[in-house]
């Protein structure tokens, strides 16, 4: 599943450069928000970037954003390919 930001966010900004597929992203209200089109739980990595360095806790599993290993895999591939 993709992982979201709470309303705990301090927007220290470090998971913006942690993020390898981008989905880290600034909102119109200058709030942190994870694009879930581009989360891939860092499947390819051994742990979790942004949830991993998040001094808060603000980063955590969404859970209207299930997927299986498969499918996040899919979607990795697919980002790697557009340049995400």
């Amino acid at each position: 599943m993709a992982y979201r930001i709470l309303a705990n966010c301090t927007a220290c900004g470090i998971c913006i450069n942690k993020c390898a597929n981008g989905a880290v992203i600034v909102t119109e209200r200058e709030t942190y928000a994870i694009d879930s089109c581009k989360c891939t739980e860092c499947i390819d990595l051994p742990t979790r970037r942004c949830h991993i360095i998040c001094h808060v806790g603000a980063i955590q599993p969404d859970p209207n954003h299930r997927e299986t290993p498969n499918q996040l895999w899919k979607k990795q591939r697919h980002n790697r390919r557009n340049g995400s």
